[in-house]
């Protein structure tokens, strides 16, 4: 999950995070899962901050949270 600074925070609904996630995964909600475990791994590498990340990509991080957390419950995963 992605620690989204406060000023940042959106919470979708399930299904429009969804529906997010799976448009980064060209309608594959994992491949979208992992697009954007890609693009934190680049920001990593790079002498951005953190804002700059969040400004560009806050709402797929904040849909991205809210599928995990949603995926992890259908798992049974606390």
């Amino acid at each position: 999950m992605f620690r989204v600074p406060s000023f940042y925070e959106d919470t979708p609904t399930f299904e429009d995070a969804w529906k997010t996630i799976a448009f980064c995964g060209s309608d594959d909600a994992l491949a979208g899962m992992e697009f954007m475990n890609r693009r934190w791994e680049e920001h990593c590498a790079s002498e951005d901050d953190d804002d700059t990340f969040f400004e560009n990509w806050s709402y797929e991080a904040n849909a991205y949270n809210v599928v995990f957390s949603g995926m992890n419950k259908l798992f049974g995963v606390a």
